[in-house]
């Protein structure tokens, strides 16, 4: 019989081992390490844990060790942590957390789904108490545990997890202050978009400063203050949150190919370079179909649909994952924000002579009462007309209408082709001429 150790217990890694063995079923066994004490948690909902929106850490679950264990046949093994891999040899080397032990698994088929790390801040005093990243369940509760006793808390980065944060923080009544070295938030939104996300976090309470370098983090045992080229702020519970990096190290004891991105190189069939071995997740390279070539999105989607595909070829079958046009939505405050493809910024990076317009209007009929303003932007190619990419940002209505715009680059339809969509129409939900209508309109009179 077949065996297939995964290394990760979360998307990417419980997506292979579950589709593997759904197709081979007793032909092959799946074992599961994973180094946490949490399996198949949506860590895109940790900020709403912190802030007390989801009430304890098991709400996180999607399905429990139980579940997959019965269900699935396939043992989850947490606080265990792979250590080492001998290719030629057929095993890896685990290490029981708990109980302090090592042992080794054999294996047939290798999952590499080890996730990514936070990026942390090389300065003095980066050790002391209550400076942490978010990544795992574990350090949302430790999140939650420091600023519950906290007064003033700084979060390090303007992206998404940092803005989210920010108004978890708010919700519980602190202080808080964001320090970013660049002069924008969301840095994959073009300024005059991400602007208006600012906008709305200073309204909220929040402090921002910017062309902040960190110089060193303060105190005794715990963070005090963090000290800056531009001063000092107090702090009881410093967030850095300057994104990802990937968790390759392991991948690389047996020659796995690290991309340009840094990330595990793959191809759509989600496999290594090492015959047998597949990777996927926020460790993994991904393809970016408009950019048409690999790129670093560590997004839960991505690894879910990664993984899967890793799993239906270990099973024997021949799925391919096409790949992303990097579409992302969030909740900051009372805007909600959205982009698919590329920025102006982006496109011109990737060599396209790009144009953008941006248009103003309602997510609702005037006829029919509430609804918000919703700012919309289209990237083009000014050569074929084609979409690059999207930005909407409002109040409701503006995140799920990204998911049109995502369709339509995956399809690489032109301006024109968008303005002629048949979209829906009921003036609870859309004016006639729906945000998206309206500015595919602009945009096919570039």
């Amino acid at each position: 019989m077949e065996k297939l150790v995964v290394i990760g217990g979360v998307a990417a890694g419980l997506s292979a081992a579950s589709a593997a063995k759904r197709i081979k079923k007793s032909e092959i066994n799946a074992v599961v390490f994973e180094k946490s004490g949490y399996i198949s948690y949506g860590a895109c909902s940790e900020p709403y844990f912190i802030s007390g929106l989801v009430l304890k850490p098991e709400d996180l679950i999607e399905v429990t060790p139980e579940e997959f264990e019965q269900k699935r046949s396939i043992p989850i093994y947490r606080l265990h942590e792979v250590v080492d891999i001998d290719y030629n040899a057929g095993y890896v080397t685990v290490e029981d957390i708990l109980n302090r032990k090592t042992f080794k698994e054999d294996f047939d088929y290798l999952m590499i789904s080890t996730g990514a790390k936070g990026k942390t801040i090389d300065v003095p005093g980066k050790e002391l108490e209550g400076i942490f990243t978010l990544r795992t369940v574990e350090d949302a509760i430790a999140i939650q545990k420091s600023a519950g006793s906290s007064k003033h808390v700084v979060i390090c980065g303007g992206g998404y997890i940092g803005l989210e944060m920010a108004e978890s923080f708010i919700t519980m009544g602190k202080d808080v202050t964001i320090l970013k070295k660049s002069s924008q938030m969301l840095l994959n939104f073009d300024p005059d978009m991400s602007s208006l996300v600012e906008e709305e976090v200073v309204s909220k309470g929040v402090k921002i400063q910017s062309g902040v370098d960190i110089l060193s983090f303060e105190g005794n045992d715990r963070v005090a203050k963090v000290v800056t080229n531009k001063g000092e702020v107090d702090a009881e519970t410093v967030l850095v949150s300057k994104g990802a990096a990937p968790n390759v190290d392991l991948a690389k004891k047996i020659g796995v190919r690290i991309g340009d991105t840094g990330a595990i190189a793959v191809d759509k069939r989600q496999r290594t370079n090492i015959d047998r071995v597949y990777s996927g997740g926020d460790c993994a390279e991904v393809y970016h179909i408009i950019g048409k070539k690999p790129v670093y999105i560590p997004l839960g989607p991505t690894a879910n649909k990664a993984g899967r595909t890793a799993g239906e070829n270990i099973g024997g079958l021949n799925t391919e994952f096409p790949g992303v046009v990097g579409t992302a939505i969030s909740k900051i405050f009372d805007l909600e924000v959205a982009r698919s493809g590329f920025s102006l910024k982006e496109a011109a990076e990737y060599g396209f002579d790009a144009a953008s317009i941006t248009i103003k209007h309602r997510s609702r009929s005037k006829h029919y009462p509430d609804g918000s303003i919703i700012t919309v932007q289209l990237v083009l190619d000014k050569s074929n007309g084609k979409l690059l990419g999207a930005q909407m940002i409002g109040g409701e209505g503006a995140a799920l209408r990204i998911d049109v715009i995502a369709a339509a680059l995956h399809s690489g339809m032109t301006a024109e082709e968008l303005y002629h969509l048949d979209l829906g129409y009921a003036p609870p939900f859309s004016p006639v001429w729906d945000p998206i209508l309206v500015a595919a309109n602009k945009a096919r009179k570039i």
